[in-house]
C-alpha cells in the first residue's frame, strides 16, 4: 500500500529562561492519493492526522541538550491517541556543515489497543548553498535519516523516515523548509507501506534576552 499527500508543519521555540527552551509544534497530514497492489490509484483529498506537541528541554553544554514532552494526535480514522517524548540531541559543527544526531524514545496510548513503545535515532545533515555557514537570506540543504524500531504488544516492526528539503532562513530566527519526506514501515510482517510526503515548514526561535 502507498499514499501521497501534502504535510505542512509549524513550530515555535522560546526560550523565558537562559536554561529552559520551550517548543510548541503542530503538524498535519493531508492524503491526495491511495492505492494498493491490487486496485488502481485513487484520488481523492483525506485527513490523514494532525499532531499537538510541547516540549521543555535544557541544553548540558553547546554541543548537547535533553528534553521532554507531550504530544495528542487527531487521527483521521478516529483513534485519537497521546504519547510521551524523551529525548537527547548532539551537534557536531564541521567547517562548512552541520551534523545533528538525536535519540528519542516515546510511548503512545491508544483507547483501543495496547500501548506501543519506539525507540528512534534521526542523523540530519545541513549544507548551506554559499560560504561556510547560513546566514540570513540564503538557502541551505538539509537531508534526515531516521529508523525506528517499534514494539506493541509482543508485536516488532520498523519504520525508515528520509527527508530531503531545500531551506531559506530569512532572519537569524526564522526560517522556511520545503521538501519530500518518504516513509516506509511494516518490514517485518510482509505488507510493506510506503507514504510520500510534500513536507512544508515553517520555523520560528525567540532566544532568551539577557
Amino acid at each position: 500500500m502507498s499514499s501521497t499527500g501534502f504535510f505542512p508543519e509549524a513550530q515555535l521555540t522560546f526560550s523565558p529562561l537562559e536554561k529552559l527552551v520551550l517548543t510548541a509544534k503542530i503538524e498535519t497530514q493531508h492524503g491526495m492519493v491511495t492505492n494498493t497492489n491490487e486496485t488502481p490509484a485513487n484520488w481523492g483529498y483525506y485527513h490523514y492526522r494532525t499532531d499537538f506537541q510541547g516540549f521543555a528541554g535544557t541544553s548540558l553544554n553547546p554541543f548537547i541538550s535533553i528534553a521532554g514532552g507531550y504530544q495528542y494526535r487527531w487521527d483521521g480514522d478516529g483513534d485519537n491517541s497521546h504519547r510521551t517524548i524523551q529525548q537527547i540531541s548532539l551537534v557536531q559543527r564541521k567547517a562548512s556543515y552541520r551534523l545533528g544526531h538525536r535519540l528519542r524514545t516515546d510511548q503512545t496510548f491508544l483507547p483501543t489497543e495496547a500501548p506501543e513503545f519506539r525507540i528512534r535515532y534521526r542523523l540530519v545533515a545541513e549544507f548551506p548553498l554559499s560560504g561556510n555557514r547560513i546566514d540570513p537570506g540564503e538557502y541551505y540543504l538539509i537531508a534526515s535519516n531516521e529508523p525506528i524500531f517499534e514494539y506493541q504488544a509482543d508485536s516488532y516492526n520498523i519504520e525508515n523516515r528520509l527527508v530531503c528539503s531545500l531551506g531559506y532562513n530569512f532572519t537569524k530566527n526564522q526560517k522556511l523548509e520545503a521538501g519530500l519526506d518518504y516513509r516506509a514501515d511494516n518490514f517485518l510482517d510482509g505488507g510493506l507501506r510506503q507514504r510520500l510526503w510534500l513536507r512544508v515548514g515553517w520555523f520560528v526561535n525567540i532566544p532568551h534576552e539577557n
